[in-house]
């Protein structure tokens, strides 16, 4: 049985109060719906060689690649994206957030992790979590200086909750080719510390797998 038929995307339904997670079978590729699975697109990302794939976002063309390395914290993760003339990116819509899930997911089969996201809290919901001016779409703000709106943010439930002693200025996503990691939703967003040391915490299944960075062609 080949690696890609044992996979299952997952769609997730998040109605107030209640979270429902429905595993659903891969479709094939050449039968692959357009709304769920872009075509592959590099546009002027091509220069910037291989891996980097192209988005068009209501700010303009944007170039995008995920590079693979586990357990590091945010900061050194923005560090490696610099690196490369980009920055940790956004996500601006959930086609972005599902090209990240899938192709993570492959890569890491059977392991199961997150992949931080270019997104900082703002600085007046800094101590507090959910509430009536920090909600879902206003306590987070894209940093990549691209991605705008709040369609990107898929947030689990009661997420972002802003827990640990109100330390969790940060986002990751969390990928698996299961419904859930450690009753957090694959393929939602969740806050974190930016130094979150997932192994020391006993959250080895959640722990950072990759980090994706984004620039302008």
């Amino acid at each position: 049985m080949s690696q890609n038929s044992i996979f299952l995307l997952l769609t997730i339904l998040v109605v107030p109060g209640f979270c429902i997670i429905l595993p659903q079978k891969p479709p094939k590729e050449k039968d692959c719906p357009v709304q769920t699975c872009p075509e592959e697109s590099y546009g002027n990302c091509g220069k910037f060689g291989a891996g980097w794939k192209n988005f068009t976002r209501p700010s303009g063309e944007w170039c995008m690649k995920i590079f693979y390395e586990n357990s590091i914290t945010q900061p050194i993760a923005e560090q490696r994206c610099q690196a490369q003339g980009a920055t940790l990116s956004g996500l601006q819509n959930q086609m972005e957030s599902q090209y990240v899930l899938a192709t993570v997911t492959r890569h890491i089969y059977p392991e199961t992790g997150s992949v931080w996201i270019g997104m900082a809290r703002r600085s007046f919901c800094l101590t507090v979590g959910l509430t009536q001016d920090c909600t879902w779409a206003t306590t987070f703000q894209w940093t990549d200086k691209s991605a705008t709106g709040t369609d990107g943010f898929g947030w689990a439930c009661n997420q972002p909750d802003n827990a640990r002693g109100r330390t969790q200025h940060c986002g990751v996503l969390t990928v698996s080719y299961q419904g859930s990691v450690d009753g957090f939703q694959t393929g939602r967003l969740d806050d974190v510390a930016c130094e979150f040391d997932f192994i020391k915490m006993d959250k080895k299944e959640r722990d950072i797998k990759a980090y994706i960075c984004g620039k302008k062609p």
